[in-house]
């Protein structure tokens, strides 16, 4: 597996990779990428550079989740 960090891979491959794995596999990867200490951090950093990039205003998990699904 170190060998993997000396070779490009782009998100495209990651993520047709990703895709190939049946469901429990997902999973299990998700929460072994998760258990980096940082990857909370680094989550909410992201999210709310999501939220200031986009002017997504300040509202209840319900009022998210019906504004998510009505822009999709």
């Amino acid at each position: 597996m170190p060998r993997l960090k000396e070779i490009d891979i782009n998100y495209e491959q990651v993520r047709d990779l990703f895709s190939q794995l049946d469901f429990e596999k997902k999973m299990a990867l998700i929460k072994e990428v998760i258990k980096d200490k940082r990857y909370r951090e680094i989550f909410y950093a992201y999210t709310e550079g999501l939220v200031t990039k986009y002017k997504i205003p300040s509202m209840s998990e319900k009022e998210l989740d019906a504004y998510l699904h009505g822009n999709n």
